[in-house]
């Protein structure tokens, strides 16, 4: 039987660009920009969606609500970002949108980028204690979803009583839930709690060892854990169109932009070995793997750079790592979603049993649901 992979493509709720610091190459956000992008990578084969959580992003709640009417299969990894909404409110709405969705919904556990990016919002938490908030609130979460009697919540950050949420979810016991990161709350909330363990891009030799920590970690809990990585892509009917792609993208970033996002998620051990990687020479992590854009922007920068079949090899060489879902992106998210599907999949579908978009309805949750990549905002 062969290996079973799905893949997940990213919506910028930021706005998005062609070159990343050239303002007349840039799209600004809107609903128009967010349905295109999604339906491009419904029509392309990814099985969901995933939408950043930051000050300069359009609110992600509503940003996937309205992006999930406007499609038909796909499935949207929702943010739920702790300590910001009452653990049994977020139960609700998050059950409401897998009402409503028909089950289209995968949970983004995340803690924020670090404690600026937090008390702009009214969050005053250091790292660890961000997980605390967070281990807390999925207790919670879990409890409002699969308790029958109304119950109590006496807990060092949430007090609640009599809680009852209604609806249930579709999918049984609950939505699958995504975390991600490498510092060792991260680790230890995941190994305990998550269903899918994200990796940032690194090399396979790097991720084969992790998936063997993380692996041992939720053994010891008697719990099961599927992992997935979180990966730009840069594809070209040739090496040579993929590469002058690659530099052209980064191309017009000032020295200005590039110390600015050197300067954020300073706590994030993630971010940490983005900016190791980003030092490697011309970039180059790993064959056909590139860290240059972990230059220009924060969060998950490394790229897999090659012609189609390229590509298919280096994601061959994660799978065979001991990863099963691919979190995607590329510039602009539209034409490299396209061209993703057109290009790669059916090269992947030679080798794997890859999902089709939409997978709506999960199977039920503790090692059993599909795997697949999230993405968090810390680490």
């Amino acid at each position: 039987m062969s290996t079973e992979i799905d893949f997940g493509w990213f919506i910028p709720t930021m706005g998005d660009t062609a070159r990343i610091g050239d303002s007349a190459a840039s799209t600004p956000p809107s609903l128009d920009l967010f349905t295109h992008i999604a339906q491009t990578a419904e029509d392309a084969g990814f099985t969901y969606l995933l939408v950043p959580v930051m000050p300069e992003c359009y609110e992600a709640y509503i940003s996937c609500a309205m992006v999930s009417a406007r499609t038909q299969k796909i499935d949207m990894l929702v943010a739920a970002r702790a300590g910001f909404i009452a653990p049994p409110v977020m139960a609700k709405m998050l059950s409401t949108f897998d009402q409503l969705s028909g089950g289209r919904l995968r949970v983004n556990l995340i803690t924020g980028g670090d404690s600026a990016e937090m008390a702009a919002d009214g969050l005053f938490y250091d790292h660890d204690e961000r997980y605390d908030v967070l281990t807390e609130t999925v207790e919670i979460l879990k409890d409002a979803w699969t308790r029958d009697e109304p119950f109590d919540v006496e807990g060092r950050y949430f007090t609640a009583r009599g809680v009852h949420v209604q609806p249930r979810p579709v999918q049984a016991p609950h939505p699958p839930l995504y975390l991600g990161g490498m510092s060792e709350a991260a680790r230890e909330l995941c190994a305990s709690h998550a269903d899918v363990h994200l990796f940032w891009g690194d090399t396979p030799a790097n991720i084969a060892k992790n998936v063997q920590d993380m692996t041992a970690r939720a053994a010891e809990k008697g719990r099961t854990l599927d992992f997935g990585m979180r990966l730009q892509v840069i594809v070209r009917e040739t090496e040579e169109q993929a590469w002058a792609a690659a530099e052209d993208l980064i191309s017009a970033a000032s020295a200005e932009h590039r110390e600015s996002v050197q300067g954020r998620w300073s706590e994030s051990k993630a971010n940490d070995r983005m900016k190791e990687l980003a030092q490697a020479e011309g970039h180059l992590v790993d064959e056909h793997l590139w860290s240059g854009i972990a230059t220009v922007r924060h969060g998950a920068g490394i790229a897999i750079v090659g012609n189609p079949e390229q590509v298919a090899d280096k994601i061959t060489e994660f799978v065979d790592a001991g990863c099963s879902s691919f979190c995607l992106s590329g510039y602009p998210h539209a034409e490299e979603a396209e061209r993703f599907g057109r290009l790669v999949m059916p090269l992947l579908r030679e080798r794997f049993a890859v999902k089709g978009a939409g997978s709506g309805g999960q199977p039920s949750v503790q090692g059993t649901t599909p795997a697949a990549a999230l993405v968090g905002s810390d680490g």
